[in-house]
């Protein structure tokens, strides 16, 4: 190994434990500051985050005189660039969705929704009918399992088992048929 490359690990490592210690300085006030501005804990380290390579970047071109001053400018500015960004997003229309129905109004998802419908009826028919009885008043009708028990002269604990094995036997029909 070179003397030079033996001295600009050893700069490099210097200008690391600086940094991180610059970091380390800032870093409590910096996310009180940011959280304050976008609301929400994890962006506001993201932010900071940003904010400290965007600073690593500048810092070795230029002579910065107020390096917390200059970190607060740099994470205001990314908060404000962001907030830009989703504003032009969020105000941006397509004229096709102002022509066309919602999604769920839209002819091949009302087949598609019906197809499914028909799947999962089909399901429930497969059913024993007294199990086929519990799902629907439960799943369906909105039954709670007490006046269910009530309504077929069975107890609480048989309709529970009754909607269990049901909805087991469902769910696999539904995905044995790629739902």
């Amino acid at each position: 190994m070179s003397i030079s490359f033996l001295m600009k690990k050893y700069y490099d490592n210097i200008s690391q434990k600086k940094s991180g210690k610059l970091m380390l300085k800032y870093y409590d006030e910096l996310l009180y500051f940011s959280f304050k501005l976008v609301g929400d804990k994890e962006k506001a380290k993201d932010v900071i985050q940003e904010a400290y390579s965007r600073f690593l970047e500048i810092k070795g071109k230029y002579e910065i005189n107020n390096e917390r001053a200059y970190l607060y400018k740099i994470a205001k500015n990314i908060v404000v660039q962001e907030a830009l960004e989703n504003q032009k997003l969020q105000s941006t229309i397509y004229e096709e969705n102002l022509s066309f129905a919602p999604e769920y109004e839209q002819p091949e998802e009302i087949l598609i929704q019906e197809d499914q419908e028909k799947i999962f009826m089909q399901i429930i028919d497969e059913l024993p009918p007294r199990t086929k009885e519990a799902y629907i008043l439960y799943t369906i009708d909105g039954y709670s399992r007490k006046e269910i028990a009530q309504k077929l002269d069975i107890t609480s604990n048989a309709v529970e088992k009754l909607i269990k094995r049901a909805s087991i036997k469902v769910e696999e029909e539904l995905q044995k048929r790629g739902f």
